[in-house]
C-alpha cells in the first residue's frame, strides 16, 4: 500500500461524520465477550472459551484502536495507528497459540460439553459479531490500516462463532466431543495465517513510512 495514498484517505468525510468507528463494535464485543466466557466455562466448550478470549483481546485491540484513531485525528500522524496494528496482531498470536495448546490437551482427554447451550450461545455471538463487522465496514475507512486490523479481529470472531456453532451442533446430535478441540485448532490456524499476513503488511508500511520521513528531511 502506498503510504501517501494511505495518509490522504486517513479519515474520510463519511468516517468523521459518524464519529469514532470503533465505539459501537467495542461496546458490542465487550458485552458479549463476558457472556461467552461464562458460557464457555459453564458448558466446558473450548471453542466457546477460545472465541471468548479472542473477543477479550478484541476489546483491548478496539480500545487501543479507538485511542489511536483519536490521536491521529487530533495530531494528524499515523504512528499511533501503526502501534495499534502491532498490538492487535500480537494479541491475536497469543490467543491463537493458547487455544492450540489447550485443544491438543483436550484431544488426548476429552471433557463433557453441553452441545445445545454451546449452539445457542455461539449463534447469539455470531449475530453480535456480524453486527460489529457490518458497522465497521459501513463507517470505517478501507484504506486505514488500524481499522483494517480491527476489522480482521472481528472477522476472526465471526469464524470463531461459526466453529463453536458447528462444534455444538455435532456434539448435540452425535455426542462426538473431540470435534470441539479439532475445530478450535482449525480456527486458530486460520487466525495465525491472517495474523502473519497482517504483520507482513505492517512491516511493509513501517518501512515505507520510514523512507517517506527520511525524504521529508
Amino acid at each position: 500500500m502506498d503510504i501517501n495514498h494511505h495518509d490522504h484517505h486517513h479519515h474520510s468525510p463519511d468516517c468523521n461524520r459518524h464519529g469514532n468507528p470503533f465505539l459501537i463494535p467495542f461496546i458490542l464485543t465487550l458485552f458479549f465477550a463476558v457472556i461467552e466466557f461464562f458460557g464457555g466455562v459453564w458448558t466446558q466448550s473450548l471453542a466457546l472459551l477460545g472465541d471468548a478470549w479472542h473477543m477479550f483481546s478484541d476489546v483491548v485491540a478496539l480500545g487501543v484502536a479507538m485511542f489511536a484513531s483519536y490521536q491521529a485525528t487530533k495530531a494528524g500522524n499515523s504512528r499511533a495507528e501503526l502501534v495499534a496494528s502491532v498490538v492487535n496482531a500480537l494479541a491475536m498470536l497469543i490467543v491463537a497459540a493458547w487455544i492450540i495448546v489447550e485443544a491438543v490437551e483436550r484431544i488426548a482427554s476429552p471433557r463433557p460439553v453441553t452441545g445445545g447451550y454451546v449452539m445457542l450461545i455461539a449463534f447469539v455471538g455470531l449475530v453480535v459479531n456480524l453486527l460489529a463487522a457490518k458497522y465497521l465496514h459501513l463507517h470505517g475507512d478501507a484504506e486505514n490500516m488500524n481499522q483494517r486490523a480491527a476489522f480482521l479481529h472481528v472477522m476472526g470472531d465471526i469464524l470463531g462463532s461459526v466453529a463453536a456453532l458447528a462444534a455444538g451442533a455435532v456434539i448435540y446430535f452425535t455426542g462426538w466431543l473431540t470435534i470441539d478441540p479439532i475445530l478450535s485448532i482449525f480456527i486458530s490456524t486460520l487466525l495465525l495465517v491472517v495474523t502473519f499476513n497482517l504483520i507482513r503488511e505492517i512491516w511493509r508500511n513501517y518501512k515505507a513510512e520510514e523512507a517517506h520521513s527520511h525524504q521529508s528531511y
